[in-house]
């Protein structure tokens, strides 16, 4: 089984530390015969806090993902919760992972009420957006999307690679306490890469209580691993109705002319 994972940005050589910890951190999660590679954008622009840099970058996201499965790989994972998910699924023909659906998912099979913590109040925005458009809003708390206080930056995710216990853990939890006492007993990271980096640290729960931490990332990526085994099991990625039917080849051939990507 091949696997592709797709960073929302370029490989900034500033963040190095990061990359090769998420690398080495996720790719010990996998299943043995699991092939996973990662693969970065060119020419992102870097910046997915807007909803209409967003729009942008999701662009360059499925055209990596349709790389992807050109390639050869079984199974696209989309690595941010600013993703493309439901353009990619309309394009491609085998299964398509986002870090927010598929721990969403995993949340609905562990707890009642799920949160999600996220790094900036634009992402909440677009975050609480595709709770309403996949129809889990019944399934977490009020409020549902919420943001650590300052924002993330670039500092404080190479900070976190070695002392998450300095500032973000202080940050998560303040956040996470006051969605336990709404209702909350599961708490996502809304950040592929913070996941990763907390239970590499060896933190699973809040403290003081008994709500899980859920690493959204790794456990989008091994469901994700289940959808591709299903598909080579069944013989079904994805419905071809309705919202993900074929496009004419030749209408989406125009589209990506027209914007310079063939």
């Amino acid at each position: 089984m091949k696997l592709c994972w797709i960073h929302p940005t370029a490989r900034n050589p500033a963040l190095e530390p990061l990359w090769q910890t998420i690398h080495q951190t996720v790719s010990a999660s996998v299943a043995k015969e699991v092939q996973l590679d990662f693969r970065f954008l060119e020419g992102s622009g870097g910046f997915t806090r807007s909803l209409y840099a967003e729009h942008l970058n999701s662009v360059l996201m499925v055209e990596a993902a349709l790389k992807a499965e050109a390639d050869g790989y079984d199974g696209v994972y989309l690595g941010c919760w600013n993703d493309p998910l439901w353009e990619a699924r309309e394009m491609l023909n085998i299964p398509v992972a986002s870090v927010g659906e598929q721990s969403m998912l995993a949340a609905l099979a562990i707890g009642q009420r799920f949160a999600v913590i996220t790094v900036s109040d634009k992402t909440a925005g677009a975050i609480e957006r595709d709770i309403i458009g996949y129809g889990l809003g019944d399934r977490c708390i009020a409020r549902p999307v919420r943001t650590i206080q300052p924002f993330s930056d670039a500092g404080l995710l190479l900070e976190a690679v070695h002392a998450p216990a300095e500032r973000l853990i202080p940050r998560l939890e303040a956040v996470a306490h006051e969605c336990i006492a709404d209702g909350a007993d599961v708490i996502l990271v809304g950040c592929a890469y913070y996941g990763p980096l907390l239970r590499r640290a060896g933190y699973r729960l809040v403290q003081g209580t008994q709500v899980p931490v859920m690493d959204s990332s790794t456990v989008a990526l091994k469901y994700l691993e289940a959808m591709v085994g299903v598909a080579q099991c069944t013989g079904v990625a994805k419905s071809s109705a309705g919202l993900f039917a074929g496009i004419t080849p030749a209408n989406i051939a125009q589209a990506r002319k027209s914007l310079g990507l063939v």
